[in-house]
């Protein structure tokens, strides 16, 4: 026997799913007696709700009266398949508390240049430990700029980002991590490598040709009174480096990554007493992120690790 072409039509609502569990407790109790201990209801309430299912569904569930209390052909049919739909439901409740500890799918995390080589950073800690912690999610970075990362966290093309700290971002949140250094260097063939530093002005510095990180408006600013006027421009700070490199520029680098360039004598620093950049590395989320399992997840281990990093320091 088919059920009626009307049966359920259009949405189940959360009231139906009420319905048809009073149903099924009276089918397993037998009859009305024992369902109402079984649903702490009376009697003529319980009555009521199988009349109200009766109606939605459009089919006679039982027979009660005298002769005892029967399922009818479609009763046992509708029985029978909401056993299928609350098992299929609490599957699907299953999984989604087993990702709540074992989260799964892409995690897509964007990050700025360079962080590699700062030994302040907490970064490489946090992927490790995410990634070992939970090898079933597959990983996506993606390095840009900070401005694109601020972007596309915002409209949810990313699930986070390793970013410096460009002010608050509507519908996101953002977990500091730790401060990095920039230094103004030029290449060992700029005239200004060889000369003393007590001969280096910053008038002698803004007549250099500069070159600036794209949207990096700190590095234009007169805290240090200079007024450098970019002569050239980058994305990223390796294309900085070589166009320092060049001799022909000179530009703001993080500290940790230059330090091999230092160190072999093909860069120096220029009034690094003086001049310098701080930039916040943060990681930022989408607001609505913390709901999700695997960004929870990312989330907490940042934090546990930036705890943990502060415990060790005081």
């Amino acid at each position: 026997m088919t059920l009626p072409a009307r049966l359920f039509w259009g949405q189940i609502s959360d009231f139906d799913l009420k319905l048809v569990r009073t149903f099924r407790a009276v089918a397993d109790c037998n009859g009305f007696s024992l369902a109402e201990i079984e649903l702490n209801m009376t009697k003529s309430a319980i009555s009521k709700q199988i009349a109200d299912l009766e109606i939605r569904l459009g089919v006679q569930l039982c027979h009660r009266g005298r002769s005892g209390f029967s399922l009818t052909a479609e009763g046992q049919l509708v029985y029978d398949a909401s056993g299928k739909m609350f098992s299929a439901l609490e599957g699907f409740r299953t999984e989604l508390n087993a990702l709540q500890t074992h989260p799964a799918g892409t995690l897509h995390i964007g990050s700025i240049d360079t962080l590699i080589t700062s030994r302040k950073s907490l970064i490489m800690e946090i992927l490790t430990r995410f990634s070992t912690d939970f090898p079933e999610v597959k990983i996506k970075m993606i390095t840009t700029s900070s401005a694109e990362i601020d972007q596309c966290v915002a409209d949810r093309r990313m699930q986070v980002g390793f970013s410096t700290d460009r002010g608050i971002i509507k519908g996101a949140k953002s977990l500091p991590l730790f401060s990095e250094h920039s230094y103004l260097y030029c290449g060992k063939n700029h005239f200004l490598f060889d000369r003393d530093e007590s001969d280096i002005t910053l008038e002698l510095l803004n007549d250099q040709r500069f070159a600036q990180h794209a949207y990096s408006e700190a590095e234009l600013r007169n805290e240090n009174r200079i007024g450098f006027t970019p002569a050239a421009s980058g994305q990223f700070s390796e294309g900085i480096a070589m166009l320092i490199l060049t001799g022909n520029f000179i530009g703001f680098l993080p500290q940790h990554y230059a330090i091999s360039w230092v160190a072999a004598g093909e860069m120096r620093p220029l009034l690094p007493a003086n001049i310098r950049k701080v930039s916040k590395i943060r990681l930022l989320y989408h607001d609505d992120g913390v709901v999700m399992p695997l960004v929870a997840a990312f989330v907490k281990t940042a934090e546990t690790i930036r705890q943990e990093e502060h415990d060790v320091g005081t």
